[in-house]
């Protein structure tokens, strides 16, 4: 990523891991990430790739594809905005 990027406030070494395992990990981080921040999840598995990134796109979630520092392939995710409770409606 070239060094003006910020640095992601999580990283997910997913490895070789299939999307069943890659998501509940994925859904725990977002829920303790503020809208906007930022997710590096790395994996080579093309399929992970395409679930993440359907999955983010559900969400209204911004994913780009990415080298990562290690030389693996990725996603960076960005998080949407945190949805208003209750009583801030």
């Amino acid at each position: 990523m070239p060094a003006d990027v910020p640095p992601a406030a999580v990283v997910i070494d997913a490895g070789g891991e299939p999307w069943s395992r890659v998501v509940p990990v994925l859904s725990d981080r977002v829920a303790h990430l503020p809208g906007g921040g930022l997710i590096d999840l790395v994996t080579d598995d093309a399929e992970v790739r395409a679930a993440a990134t359907a999955w983010c796109g559900r969400r209204g979630y911004e994913v780009e594809e990415a080298a990562m520092t290690s030389g693996a392939r990725g996603l960076r995710i960005r998080t949407g905005d945190p949805l208003p409770l209750p009583e801030d409606l």
